[in-house]
């Protein structure tokens, strides 16, 4: 399991030796952006993935010509926004701005079409941050660490929201086996659902983004016990840095990066999803922006544009094995 999970940023990096382009089934049209374009980002508005796509949106629009305006698409689970750039026209006129979940997605069976395959990906973002997701439960319940976690697990029942198909859902397969632990898994949505549950005692423990949780670990609401780390070297969470990374522990296969990707559908030409890639890239690396970001947990590096299809094939790839050892296949 290890040796699988850390293909999930190995291969991705890996292949970038060997990518060759941005796609393919470029078939022509317009070589200059549009004024205005539409970026659907399939998660709810002030949540950590609207936080980065906005922020780097602002940098955006403050520098180029061309305006970008976020929509906020949760419909059908993310699946109505996905769909709406695979079949937009090859214009650039609507783009998609999410991460690694669109493709757990399709691991997990929610979504029928392969993301690697059927986007062109502009932009490829590597996580910078060395921490990933906590673990955390309500601070009632008297649970201080992960092997009072673990004890209260094999005591009885506990209830763990995830957002099914999400990277909350693969992590809670990751950190139960690697735990040796049963977990009763309960829909519950984005984090800050998950948050609100938890707190309202109708959930026992969840995994969520830092930038999230951190609100509440202040409150004194819920205790964080650990949290995983985005490569199997390890590594704390720099939003929540007194907070141990589940492989200083021993857990080394809590393992989990989250990428960033900039798509557009499948025909865009490559000159009008290069010029996508550099806007963001650009965004990225402008020091009052990437502040933002690494202070939010989302820290990000986008990968050169040849590179950014193979990075995404690579990591699919990966998510799928992980998936299927999991059984979370639905």
């Amino acid at each position: 399991m290890k040796k699988l999970l850390a293909t999930v940023l190995a291969a991705s990096l890996a292949v970038t030796l060997c990518a060759c382009g941005g796609g393919s089934g470029d078939k022509g049209g317009s070589t200059t952006l549009p004024k205005s374009i539409e970026v659907q980002l399939p998660a709810s508005a002030g949540g950590g993935t609207d936080v980065a796509g906005r922020t780097l949106v602002d940098y955006i629009n403050k520098n180029n010509d061309t305006n970008l305006t976020i929509v906020n698409n949760t419909d059908g689970g993310g699946v109505v926004a996905y769909e709406t750039i695979r079949t937009n026209k090859n214009d650039a006129s609507k783009i998609l701005f999410f991460h690694s979940t669109m493709i757990i997605k399709y691991a997990t069976g929610l979504y029928d079409q392969s993301p690697a395959d059927s986007f062109k990906v502009a932009a490829a973002g590597l996580p910078t941050e060395k921490g990933g997701y906590v673990l955390v439960v309500p601070a009632d319940k008297g649970i201080t660490d992960v092997d009072g976690f673990i004890e209260a697990a094999k005591a009885g029942e506990l209830k763990i929201g995830v957002e099914t198909g999400g990277s909350s859902h693969i992590m809670t397969g990751i950190m139960s086996k690697a735990l040796g632990i049963e977990l009763k898994i309960v829909e519950a949505g984005p984090d800050t659902e998950k948050l609100t549950a938890l707190v309202g005692g109708t959930l026992d423990c969840a995994l969520v983004n830092a930038n999230q949780a951190k609100q509440y670990i202040e409150a004194g609401k819920v205790n964080a016990l650990a949290c995983f780390s985005a490569t199997d070297e390890g590594g704390r969470n720099s939003v929540v840095p007194d907070v141990p990374s589940f492989p200083e522990l021993g857990y080394t296969d809590c393992v989990f990066g989250t990428y960033f990707y900039v798509l557009c559908s499948p025909d865009t030409p490559d000159e009008l999803a290069e010029q996508i890639h550099d806007m963001y890239a650009a965004a990225a690396e402008d020091a009052d922006t990437k502040a933002i970001l690494e202070s939010s947990g989302f820290g990000l590096s986008f990968a050169p544009y040849e590179d950014g299809a193979g990075i995404m094939k690579a990591q699919q790839e990966s998510l799928v094995s992980v998936c299927d050892e999991l059984g979370l296949k639905q």
